[in-house]
C-alpha cells in the first residue's frame, strides 16, 4: 500500500509507486497525483505507464494513462511501444496494437521515432510477418537510422526468424560491433531454419558466451532431434561456470524425455528445485513431459497435482502421457476433470485424445470426441487428427469404415494416413488393402526405399512369389532410397555412446563385436542346456 500524501520530491513518489502491489494502489498514487498537479509533468505519467504496463501487465491502463496526456513525448511512446512489444510474442493483437501507435506517431511527425524506437516496433513486427519486417526496416533506412547497430541486431533478429538467413548474415556482417546479443540472433536462426550444424559452428566461433547464447544453442539441438548433443552442449555450460535458467532447464527435460534418460532428468528437476532457477509453467510442463515419457506417470501426476495455475498445456502434457502408455481411461477423466475447471480444449487436446481412445480401443468414443472437435469446439481437423482416426478404425477392423474416412477427409490424405492404413493392415493381414496402401505411399514418395521392401514382405507372407519377384527387381532398377540403420545408445562415465546396426566405425568396435560374439556364444548354450 502506498504511504499517505504529501510526498515531499519526485523520488518519495517512485518509492512509493515501487510499494504498490496492485492496481488500486497504483489508482490511488494516480489519483493523488492528480490532485497535487504532479500528473501534469511526463516523468511522472512515464513512470506510471511503465509500472502498470511491466509490473502489473494491465495494458489497459497503461494506455489509458498514454491516450490522457495531450502531446505525448518520445519518451512516453517508447514506453508505451516497450509495454506492446513485451505482450507481442504472446499476442498479435498487441503486435498489431503497437504498429498502429507507430504509424500514429509518424501520422503526427511529432515526436520524430528515434533509434530506441525502431527496435520496439520490429519486435511488434516480427510477430505478425516478414513484410512488416521489411517496411520498417525501409523507413529506418529513410529515416537515417540503419546505421545504428541496435536496429542492425533487431533487423538480423527478425530476418532469421522467418528464416531469411541469407539477409540475417548480411546485417550480421555489416554489424560494427558483434556483442553477444547479434551472435545469439544468428545462432537461434541458424537453429530454427534446421541448420544446426551452422549453428553449432558458430556457436563455437563466438568470443563470448551468456546464458542465453548457451540456451539458444541447447533449445537448437533439441528443437532439431539432437538430443544426446543438447544434453552434451548443456555440460559443457556448467562444466564452464555458467548458471543455467528456467529456459535451460525446460530444453533439458524435454531432450532427457525423448531419450528416455530418466536419470538425467531426475538429477535436472533436482537442480532446478535445489538453485531456486524458478518454477515456472514452461519448467513445470517439462517436469510432466519428460516423467511422462521415460514412464514415471505417478511423478508426472504428482506434479501436475501440485501445479495449482494448471494451463492448457500442462493439462495437455498429462493426457498425452497417459496416452502414450495406454492409460486411456485415465486420459480420458483427465480431460472431463479439464473441461469441468472451464479449460477450453484444443488441437493439441484431441492429438492426445483420439490417441488414448487408439490404445484403449474404444473407437465410438473416438469418433464422437472427433465430431466435438468439429461441431462443438469448431477446431478444423488437421493430418494428426485424421492420422489418428484412421488408426482407431483399422485397429478395430473397421477397414472400409477407415476408407470411407479417408476419401471424406477435407485435406489429402499423406503418409501419416495411409501409413496408419499399411500398419493395420500388416497386423490383421489384409493384403488388397495394404498392397493399395503401399502404392499410395510410393505414390507420395517414390525414393523410399522401405515401402517396397514392406511390399515384398507382404507378398512374401502371403505366397504370391512372382510378385515378390517383380517388387525386388524394381527395387534394383528403380529405387535410390536407402534405408537408415536402427540406432541405440548407452550413457557410460558422463558420456554417450551411439551404435548402428552394422556399424565398425566406433574406436573400440573390435572390442565390442568380440564381446557380442561371447554373448552370443553364452546365450546358445544356455539355450540348448534349459
Amino acid at each position: 500500500m502506498p504511504p499517505a500524501p504529501p510526498f515531499s520530491s519526485h523520488g518519495d513518489f517512485v518509492a512509493a509507486l515501487h510499494r504498490c502491489a496492485t492496481l488500486a494502489h497504483l489508482k490511488q498514487l494516480h489519483a493523488h497525483a492528480v490532485v497535487t498537479g504532479r500528473a501534469a509533468a511526463q516523468t511522472t505519467t512515464f513512470h506510471l505507464l511503465r509500472f502498470a504496463s511491466l509490473r502489473l501487465s494491465c495494458l489497459p491502463y497503461a494506455r489509458r494513462l498514454f491516450d490522457a496526456t495531450p502531446s505525448p513525448n518520445v519518451f512516453l511512446y517508447s514506453a508505451m511501444l516497450s509495454a506492446y512489444a513485451a505482450a507481442s510474442s504472446h499476442s498479435q493483437e498487441h503486435a498489431r496494437d503497437s504498429l498502429a501507435l507507430f504509424l500514429r506517431m509518424l501520422r503526427r511527425g511529432r515526436p520524430a521515432p528515434n533509434q530506441f524506437v525502431y527496435p520496439l516496433v520490429l519486435r511488434a513486427a516480427c510477430a505478425i510477418g516478414v513484410q512488416l519486417v521489411r517496411s520498417i526496416h525501409c523507413h529506418a533506412c529513410k529515416d537515417g537510422f540503419y546505421g545504428h547497430d541496435v536496429i542492425r541486431t533487431s533487423l538480423l533478429d527478425g530476418y532469421s526468424r522467418y528464416g531469411m538467413m541469407g539477409d540475417a548474415r548480411k546485417l550480421f556482417d555489416g554489424l560494427t560491433e558483434r556483442n553477444v546479443v547479434s551472435w545469439t540472433a544468428l545462432v537461434s536462426g541458424y537453429a530454427r531454419a534446421g541448420k544446426v550444424g551452422d549453428a553449432i559452428v558458430l556457436f563455437e566461433r563466438m568470443p563470448q558466451r551468456d546464458v542465453p547464447a548457451w540456451n539458444a544453442i541447447i533449445a537448437g539441438c533439441t528443437q532439431n532431434g539432437l538430443f544426446v548433443e543438447a544434453v552434451g552442449i548443456f555440460r559443457r555450460m556448467v562444466d564452464e561456470g555458467f548458471r543455467p535458467n528456467g529456459t535451460t532447464v525446460s530444453c533439458l527435460l524435454s531432450a532427457c524425455g525423448h531419450l528416455g534418460m530418466l536419470k538425467i532428468g531426475k538429477v535436472i528437476h533436482g537442480y532446478a528445485w535445489r538453485s531456486c532457477v524458478g518454477f515456472g509453467s514452461s519448467v513445470l510442463n517439462g517436469l510432466i513431459d519428460m516423467y511422462g515419457k521415460c514412464g514415471n506417470l505417478m511423478e508426472a501426476k504428482w506434479i501436475f497435482d501440485a501445479f495449482s495455475d494448471r494451463g492448457l498445456t500442462t493439462w495437455n502434457s498429462l493426457i498425452n502421457c497417459l496416452a502414450l502408455h495406454g492409460c486411456s481411461e485415465s486420459a480420458i477423466a483427465v480431460f472431463n476433470s479439464m473441461r469441468n475447471e472451464g479449460v477450453q480444449p484444443d488441437e493439441v487436446t484431441f492429438v492426445g485424445l483420439l490417441n488414448a481412445c487408439t490404445h484403449g480401443g474404444f473407437v465410438d468414443e473416438g469418433l464422437r470426441y472427433f465430431e466435438l472437435m468439429c461441431d462443438e469446439h469448431g477446431i478444423e481437423p488437421e493430418i494428426e487428427h485424421y492420422g489418428c482416426v484412421v488408426d482407431l478404425l483399422c485397429r478395430a477392423g473397421r477397414f472400409q469404415d477407415a476408407m470411407n474416412f479417408i476419401n471424406d477427409m477435407k485435406v489429402q490424405p499423406d503418409e501419416v494416413i495411409w501409413g496408419s492404413l499399411l500398419n493395420a493392415c500388416r497386423i490383421h493381414r489384409h493384403l488388397e488393402l495394404a498392397e493399395h496402401a503401399i502404392r499410395k505411399l510410393l505414390d507420395l514418395n517414390p525414393s523410399n526405399a522401405n515401402y517396397v521392401v514392406m511390399l515384398a514382405n507382404l507378398y512374401s507372407e502371403g505366397g504370391f512369389w512372382e510378385e515378390v519377384r517383380k517388387v525386388r527387381k524394381l527395387m534394383k532398377e528403380d529405387v535410390t532410397g536407402k534405408k537408415l540403420p536402427g540406432c541405440s545408445w548407452i550413457e557410460v562415465d558422463r558420456k554417450t555412446h551411439r551404435f548402428y546396426s552394422g556399424d565398425d566405425g566406433h574406436p573400440e568396435s573390435e572390442d565390442i563385436y568380440d564381446t557380442l560374439d561371447k554373448l552370443a556364444t553364452t546365450m546358445e548354450m544356455q539355450a540348448t542346456f534349459a
